[in-house]
């Protein structure tokens, strides 16, 4: 029997060769699209769940004031906290980050600054990295042990066996290191990224850093809190501080709420989450409406086969296996061919998302096979409701559908295209805030403007005399590149400190003032840094060579921090810094000016109040802007002179303007996905309209040749044929104008700058949703207004 099922699949897929091609085509489209985006959401959603007790750890934080943003902080180094008074604390470990290009690794003539962890020897008894050689219980004990990844010993030692090998690394220090271990690649469901491992214990990495405690099921997290909560008070900067923990799997989605001091290299959005996850409802939603659609158009070609195949004995039952073996034969036809075209996809894919996903070849064709089952499964419960009621009569008459039962099927198509519609109008609202957001006046000029760093801190040595002399040179090598810029042709013009769009955060407050300490944004400047970014200077001025001088009590502010504090007349008022007013310094800083708000964080929020602090350091980035036309020579001019000063290191820069797009990243990659997948849900929607098309019009053949020979024109022809379609789009559209509208609105609420939900954007849907259904049907109904009359008819 079942090899007659299989012979009659083959045949019934032979003689509806259009049904089938468009329900493989819609199932492998949608099926590919939504196991991508599952694939991502999961990643996303699983963020850090590899480690087995992920639900067990947590962060020690401190706010500095009740107005002050929560931060990790090393609570055993600050605040004498040990974890062991706290019953339900099992173990603790300290981690600091170091970025890219803060150490430097060195390996015969290979130098890299590669990204790194400095922890306690009990890191690897908190988290749950894998190891590729080591035991995990010891290979941090000794100070002069190292851990790299895979990855990164192949980059610094070729083909070499990394194991037991000496590496320099360089920092305030030079310290050689052996190589203990070899880690595995973080994986892509991790919020902590890292190329090497070095223990805290070897010294002279005084970075601030974070505590990750484990515990256990005698925890309590209210009565904990309770006992630390005034630890902090006891340190001279902390005095209204107020200590807390925070879940380690609450941070990758909150990273708004805590100052995580660099720990973590990932942040999740699960705005976007939904939004992907909305996709694939609509994805889905489409795909499911086409092939229920096709399927129906399938029953009705096949009808009089079915009417003969019960008179000839067959049943129910033989009917509905007969159709099972059609649809198990589709799932795991498309199943297959959705693995291997995923497999070509994801490298593709990563691209877009920044993500290096890695499922395995099973993984994903179980994953393809299983949404291809739940997809065919409810794409059928109609057809197969329509399907067991087909009567014998009825089917030998060719007779399965009036034309009133048809609408039905308009019905689906509309819904089809008022969801690819929805997707269309979103994705041109995304891109426009995408726009938006890349090109709008920042307050400040980005244009030409490269961030590099010519001189690091001078290297602790053995004796005072050495460092002085090294300091000496540093000097004189400062001084050469100051000379060497200002002369240069190609440099417009140069300063330093930090990038605009790099502050950091201290917690400040009026003298006298009413309100606590706050967090404000703050970037150390030098004189020439208003002028070199184009800043405007509402009241007072700006910093002076010669008149002010470097960390001096000299401040100047934005608008946002004069409105915040409440200043009327700035000359009459004083800023304080928790940090640095204390002593000598209590008397504060005096407000010097006040700058025009300049956008210096991500344009989902208003400018925040902002100190600027004249700060002369060598050590500081350079921020060096070239002429017009003379990038390239600048670029090279300033390799040339970092080697100079810098023999042998390797030279790294970014321009402004890049760091500024990269802060967009995540809207980009949402843009990408948005446009991708809805060229793929209209061409699954087109897929079914083409074929409704085709079957529409073979069904009206003897009509359109009677019309002819009654003297109808090809253009009245193809209008009768294409106006239900085009009905059909108008409805769409006006089903999905208001959806959309509505949902915009709502999305665009987290962007405090937001573009227009222009009524161009929703016309300009509408045109191409119209476009898109004449191209689709307009190619049958040319064929059929042009075929000869004679050809219709012969066979009535």
């Amino acid at each position: 029997m079942l090899k007659h099922y299989l012979k009659y699949t083959l045949r019934n897929f032979k003689s509806n060769r259009l049904v089938f091609a468009g329900s493989v085509l819609s199932v492998f489209l949608s099926a590919l699209c939504i196991s991508l985006l599952f694939t991502y959401i999961q990643n996303e959603l699983s963020m850090d769940d590899f480690h087995k007790r992920e639900k067990d750890i947590y962060l020690l934080t401190v706010q500095q004031s009740p107005e002050s943003q929560l931060e990790v902080v090393e609570a055993n180094l600050f605040f004498d906290f040990d974890y062991k008074d706290y019953p339900g604390v099992e173990n603790l470990v300290t981690v600091k980050k170091y970025k890219k290009g803060e150490l430097q690794f060195s390996y015969n003539q290979n130098i890299l600054s590669p990204e790194g962890l400095v922890v306690d020897s009990t890191f690897f008894e908190v988290f749950d990295f894998k190891l590729k050689t080591g035991d995990r219980s010891t290979i941090l004990d000794s100070p002069d042990g190292i851990v790299l990844t895979e990855r990164f010993a192949r980059q610094l030692f070729g083909n070499e066996d990394p194991l037991g090998e000496i590496v320099k690394v360089t920092s305030r220090r030079i310290k050689n290191y052996t190589v203990v271990a070899l880690a595995e690649l973080p994986p892509a469901n991790s919020s902590i990224s890292f190329d090497f491992i070095i223990p805290n214990h070897s010294g002279g990495y005084s970075r601030s850093g974070g505590n990750f405690m484990v515990v256990n099921s005698h925890f309590n997290k209210t009565d904990f809190v309770e006992k630390i909560k005034d630890l902090g008070q006891k340190h001279e900067q902390f005095k209204d501080s107020r200590m807390d923990v925070m879940a380690f799997n609450d941070v990758y989605f909150d990273r708004a709420n805590v100052d995580v001091n660099g720990i973590f290299s990932n942040f999740g959005n699960r705005r976007s989450i939904r939004v992907l996850m909305i996709i694939i409802g609509i994805v889905f939603g489409v795909t499911l409406l086409n092939f229920s659609n096709l399927q129906i158009i399938n029953i009705n070609s096949s009808i009089k086969n079915i009417g003969i195949n019960k008179i000839s004995g067959a049943g129910k039952k033989h009917i509905f296996f007969q159709k099972l073996t059609e649809l198990t034969i589709l799932i795991l036809l498309s199943a297959i061919l959705i693995t291997m075209a995923f497999v070509l996809a994801l490298p593709y894919f990563n691209q877009i998302t920044g993500v290096n996903l890695a499922p395995g070849i099973g993984e994903i064709f179980l994953l393809n096979a299983s949404i291809l089952f739940i997809l065919i499964t409810v794409a059928m419960v109609y057809p197969s409701v329509v399907y067991a009621k087909v009567a014998v009569t009825n089917s030998l008459k060719n007779q399965i559908f009036t034309s009133q039962k048809l609408t039905g099927r308009n019905v689906v198509a509309t819904v089809q295209f008022a969801l690819s519609l929805i997707l269309l109008i979103s994705s041109i609202v995304v891109v426009k805030q995408l726009d938006l957001m890349l090109h709008k006046d920042l307050g400040f000029t980005s244009k030409n403007i490269m961030q590099t760093k010519f001189l690091r801190m001078p290297r602790l040595t053995e004796t005072q005399e050495e460092y002085l002399e090294q300091k000496d040179r540093m000097e004189r090598n400062y001084q050469y590149v100051l000379n060497e810029l200002a002369s240069n042709s190609s440099v417009k013009g140069f300063s330093q400190g930090k990038a605009p769009i790099n502050p950091s955060s201290m917690p400040w407050k009026l003298m006298g003032g009413e309100h606590d300490y706050s967090d404000g944004k703050v970037l150390t400047v030098t004189p020439d840094y208003k002028s070199l970014l184009d800043l405007t200077l509402t009241e007072g001025r700006f910093f002076e060579k010669g008149r002010d001088v470097s960390r001096g009590n000299q401040v100047v502010i934005n608008e946002a921090a004069k409105k915040m504090l409440g200043i009327e007349d700035i000359s009459a008022a004083r800023v304080l810094n928790k940090y640095w007013s204390l002593g000598e310094a209590a008397a504060g800083y005096e407000i010097i000016g006040v700058v025009k708000d300049f956008n210096s964080e991500h344009l989902s929020s208003k400018p925040q109040p902002l100190y600027m602090l004249y700060f002369d350091d060598m050590f500081a980035n350079f921020l060096i802007q070239f002429e017009d036309g003379a990038t390239q020579s600048g670029i090279q001019f300033v390799k040339q002179l970092y080697d100079e000063v810098n023999p042998g290191e390797p030279f790294s820069y970014s321009f402004l303007s890049d760091d500024i797009e990269a802060m967009y990243q995540k809207e980009k990659r949402l843009s990408e996905i948005y446009i991708l997948f809805t060229i793929i849900a209209f061409a699954i929607s087109a897929i079914g309209l083409f074929a409704i098309s085709l079957y529409d019009t073979r069904q009206r053949t003897k009509e359109i040749g009677v019309r002819k020979v009654n003297g109808a024109k090809i253009s009245e022809v193809l209008v009768m044929l294409n106006k239900d379609f085009i009905k059909w789009v108008v409805l769409a559209f006006a089903i999905a104008t208001p959806v959309t509208y509505f949902a915009m609105n709502k999305w665009l609420e987290n962007f405090a700058y937001k573009t227009n939900l222009s009524w161009w954007i929703f016309a300009l849907a509408g045109l191409l949703a119209m476009g898109i259904a004449l191209i689709t049907v307009s190619f049958q109904s040319w064929k059929a207004a042009t075929k000869n009359p004679i050809e219709a008819l012969r066979y009535e």
